[in-house]
């Protein structure tokens, strides 16, 4: 029988890939360690780890038992932190990414801390790459976030679509146009956010598409440095029109259209297709869709 210890074991040493260290960090001895693991593969009739001569790297069944570990430890966490620690508070780990912590998506918390004040939430903001990382690696429950994710263990549902404009500054070469062709961007600068991004992406997609040469200048992990950049000419951007809007209406950015063709970025939330739902994350989900539905 494979208990609890073994599985914490195990994850200490997949995480440290090595078992002197695993030994080290639980305070319990390397031959008992190994014992441990060697008991996993012998009851599976599987094999966890490569050895190396210095240190380990994890098997492709030991990442797939990895994947099923951290839920199963994940959900005893949940249970010692409801019922031993934290009775009146219960929370969910949610990740966003930039352009959607840039929105009006703070009303939404207050809707709910206001109607459901035993539900807390944990906010985590980075790009849609880290994001989906983090929730395969059951460090957060669910995600809202912009652009795809293309991962068979990741549930995505579309609920909002979000346009997306290519704006330069008022002293850009191209900002005495109204309408121009894909080609009229060759060898341009473009002022992007950081590798992983659903933005960039779809920029690098749509230039990759139609072999456009181009170079970025400015990357960045903040929505304003970006916006400071175009304004001071550093660039083209593509960034979302809420983001944006109150510099629109004040005619500061011009935007750059493409014949015959449009920006659209779907936000939807995510969660892994394993993830246990419980009360809180169907109240959560359920006040999200309502919310983006208004």
């Amino acid at each position: 029988m494979i208990t609890i210890k073994h599985l914490i074991i195990f994850r200490e040493v997949a995480r440290l890939k090595s078992m002197s260290k695993a030994a080290e960090s639980l305070f319990i001895s390397q031959p008992s360690i190994s014992k441990k693991i060697q008991e996993i593969e012998n009851y599976y009739n599987i094999s966890l780890f490569q050895r190396y001569s210095k240190s380990l790297g994890i098997s492709q069944e030991g990442k797939i038992f990895l994947e099923h570990t951290e839920h199963i430890l994940e959900e005893l966490e949940n249970l010692d932190r409801i019922f031993l620690f934290d009775k009146e508070n219960f929370y969910i780990r949610l990740g966003l990414t930039l352009t959607v912590s840039s929105s009006n998506i703070h009303t939404l918390f207050e809707q709910i801390k206001y109607s459901n004040t035993n539900l807390n939430i944990q906010v985590y903001v980075d790009n849609t790459q880290s994001i989906e990382n983090l929730i395969l690696e059951n460090k957060l429950d669910i995600g809202i976030i912009e652009g795809d994710i293309n991962n068979d263990n990741i549930v995505l549902e579309p609920i909002f679509k979000e346009n997306l404009v290519l704006v330069c500054s008022k002293k850009h070469p191209l900002a005495k146009k109204d309408i121009i062709v894909p080609e009229e961007l060759n060898h341009m600068s473009f002022i992007t956010r950081e590798k992983g991004s659903g933005s960039r992406s779809k920029l690098e997609k749509f230039l990759s598409s139609n072999k456009i040469p181009y170079y970025i200048t400015w990357e960045s992990h903040n929505w304003e440095s970006i916006r400071k950049a175009v304004l001071h000419n550093q660039g083209l951007a593509l960034i979302s029109e809420s983001i944006i809007k109150n510099d629109l209406k004040e005619n500061k950015f011009h935007v750059v259209k493409i014949k015959d063709y449009t920006w659209e970025s779907n936000i939807s939330i995510c969660y892994h297709k394993n993830k246990q739902w419980n009360t809180n994350l169907e109240i959560f989900k359920q006040k999200t869709l309502e919310f983006f539905k208004k």
